[in-house]
């Protein structure tokens, strides 16, 4: 049995990308795509990511000869991958073209692991490389710490050989230490700023800019805004009129530009691009003009407005099985199909997270080493135990959302969905864990019997790709039925112990 042979078309599971709270079909009904979002689109192949079908970075004459140096012997890059051959070039024109009229804002929806952090920080560096007067040109939003710091590492290696520096401003460091490396009062009282760059979260670049004497944007020139659709979701857009404050600049204004303001003067009207980046852009212009976007223009891979596009190497399968068995038929998985592959885990709540990595450590050989993280750890934890998973001191991660989105680990073998998503970009992020960079990488996803008319017709709606079916039957697995039922009792036994010792 396959994933598209389903003829059930309605589904509940997956809510729609356009809108959350209405089915499909109705909202298609209530507006229609603006040109911008649909034929004056820019698209490109995200799944032709090899290195015969991508741009080698040594015949790429409009970057700077230092920064095609920096890609090629410090981040070991050498093609550029189609979203970024598309956007790259696009940006550094904008910048040559000196036009009074503003610069276009931009939107990118391209797959997970099809390198958009790239995309943004090489053209932003070679833009404000040649700036004389030191200060805030750049700001790059994530919606999270980790994000942030992953991102932060990235433009800092390259940032670092240019001469340009860079904050991390995302609660790593307490707030009186941000506030010292991002200004200094001088002995006349004035404030100056030795920072290019800022990655941040949009609560931690509203706290400095209502709390930081001396903090100014009032030079900024990018705002990138990157995993776009999820700080559109969780964050009031109050964030930006406070920014928009702070640069001395209504974003409403340059919306509304008209070309009798080419005579006024510029240094009344300091404007700033913004760039979206996200792989699953919401298609909803609604949405998006909560950002005031300026005459947008959108980046998008190869897809309809209402499917989901991931990489060609990636493999997509599923498995149907009932609640009782999906801890022994992960053990199984492992042991017969995956063998010690890297592999990662995601489930939905902590609870879920400490039980399933528990029984797998009874349920596997010792040689293979499962670990956890959640929410509930600490950062740094979180980064150490990413740090062995990557470097493979650790096979098997069991993890809840906290590394869905974003986080770039090299080299994962398989991602598995021990529980169904609650949506359709839920699916899109925690899958895009593998399959990164032109790399193979496969995907297995759990479905419970009563969930899969639901979601077979979830993914034939959004997903292009076929998703194959593994047939595990009980008789695969009998053999490992007694081993099972010792450790769902050594764990039940584990619990108790851990309750009562609370409870002293």
């Amino acid at each position: 049995m396959s994933a598209e042979e389903s003829q059930d078309e309605d589904f509940t599971i997956f809510p729609n990308l356009l809108d959350d709270n209405s089915p499909l079909k109705k909202k298609k009904d209530l507006y229609r795509l603006p040109e911008w979002m649909s034929s004056l689109a820019k698209r490109f192949d995200s799944g032709q990511i090899t290195s015969e079908a991508t741009i080698s970075i040594d015949q790429i004459d409009y970057l700077d000869d230092d920064i095609r140096s920096i890609l090629t012997k410090d981040l070991s890059i050498q093609h550029l991958f189609p979203v970024q051959s598309q956007v790259i070039p696009y940006l550094i024109q904008q910048n040559q073209s000196h036009s009074p009229i503003p610069l276009a804002d931009i939107c990118v929806s391209s797959p997970t692991g099809s390198g958009k952090t790239l995309t943004y920080v090489v053209p932003l560096l070679q833009c404000i490389r040649k700036r004389v007067i030191r200060a805030i040109r750049i700001v790059i939003l994530l919606p999270v710490q980790d994000l942030a710091e992953q991102v932060f590492n990235v433009v800092n290696q390259m940032g670092n050989k240019l001469q340009l520096k860079t904050a991390l401003l995302a609660g790593q460091h307490s707030f009186e230490d941000e506030q010292k490396l991002l200004v200094k009062q001088q002995l006349n009282g004035t404030w100056t700023s030795w920072i290019d760059i800022i990655v941040c979260t949009p609560g931690r670049l509203v706290e400095h800019i209502s709390r930081t004497p001396g903090f100014s944007l009032t030079h900024l020139r990018y705002l990138v805004i990157d995993e776009a659709d999820r700080i559109i979701d969780e964050f009031k857009q109050d964030w930006l009129n406070i920014l928009d404050h702070a640069v001395g600049f209504s974003s409403q204004i340059k919306n509304n530009f008209q070309p009798y303001m080419l005579g006024e003067s510029s240094t009344s009207r300091k404007t700033y691009q913004k760039l979206l980046f996200s792989a699953t852009l919401t298609h909803n212009p609604e949405i998006l003009q909560q950002l005031n976007l300026f005459r947008p223009v959108l980046f998008s891979s190869l897809a309809t407005s209402s499917s989901i596009i991931m990489p060609s190497t990636l493999r997509e399968n599923f498995i149907v099985c009932s609640i009782t068995y999906k801890p022994l038929i992960v053990a199984y998985l492992i042991q017969n199909q995956l063998h010690s592959e890297r592999i990662m885990i995601f489930v939905h709540s902590k609870k879920d997270v400490d039980r399933l990595s528990s029984l797998l450590r009874i349920l596997l050989p010792d040689d293979i080493k499962v670990s956890h993280i959640s929410r509930n750890l600490q950062s740094n934890k979180i980064q150490t135990r990413l740090a062995m998973f990557e470097n493979g001191q650790i096979q098997i991660l069991v993890c809840s959302d906290v590394v869905a989105r974003g986080i770039d680990i090299q080299n994962i073998d398989c991602v598995i969905l021990y529980d169904l998503p609650k949506n359709i970009r839920t699916y899109t992020h925690r899958i895009g864990r593998t399959a990164r960079a032109g790399k193979l990488g496969r995907a297995i996803t759990i479905v419970e019997k009563e969930r899969l008319t639901m979601f077979r017709g979830t993914i034939k709606t959004y997903r292009r790709n076929k998703l194959k079916h593994m047939d595990i039957k009980k008789q695969d697995f009998s053999y490992m039925l007694d081993d099972y039922q010792k450790a769902l009792e050594t764990f039940s036994s584990k619990e108790q112990k851990k309750k009562l010792r609370r409870k002293k």
